[in-house]
C-alpha cells in the first residue's frame, strides 16, 4: 500500500483560503444600524412596511443570532421623511376613493327616492 501525500498544515487563524467565514446575524445588525446612525437615517422594513429608528432596531433585534440573512439583507437604510411622504399619499389615496364612495350612495338614494314619489 502507498502512503498518502502529506497536506502542507494550514492553521484557522488567518486562513484566508477558501473557508467562508458566517457572520453572525447580530453582527450584521450592528453594521446596519452603524451605518444609519452615520448616514443619519432609520432602517425599513419593506416586508412588514415598519419603520425603526436605528436604537430601536438594535433594541428590537439584538437579542437574535439565527436571523434570516435574506431578511436582514432585505432592509433598506432610508430617510424617514421618505415614509411621511409615502403615507400622506395612502391618506390621499383612501380619501379619494371615500368621496367616489360617498358620491355613489348620495346618487344611488338621490335615483331611488325620486323613483319612488307618489303620481
Amino acid at each position: 500500500m502507498k502512503a498518502r501525500p502529506k497536506k502542507p498544515f494550514k492553521p484557522l487563524t488567518g486562513y484566508t483560503g477558501d473557508f467562508e467565514r458566517v457572520a453572525r446575524s447580530i453582527d450584521l445588525i450592528k453594521i446596519l444600524v452603524k451605518k444609519a446612525v452615520a448616514e443619519d437615517m432609520w432602517l425599513f422594513d419593506p416586508g412588514s412596511k415598519r419603520w425603526f429608528s436605528p436604537e430601536e432596531f438594535m433594541e428590537m433585534y439584538d437579542r437574535y443570532d439565527n436571523l434570516d440573512v435574506k431578511w436582514i439583507n432585505s432592509i433598506e437604510i432610508r430617510d424617514p421623511y421618505e415614509g411621511l411622504d409615502a403615507a400622506d399619499q395612502q391618506v390621499k389615496s383612501i380619501m379619494d376613493r371615500r368621496s367616489i364612495f360617498e358620491k355613489r350612495i348620495i346618487e344611488y338614494y338621490k335615483t331611488k327616492s325620486t323613483k319612488k314619489a307618489p303620481n
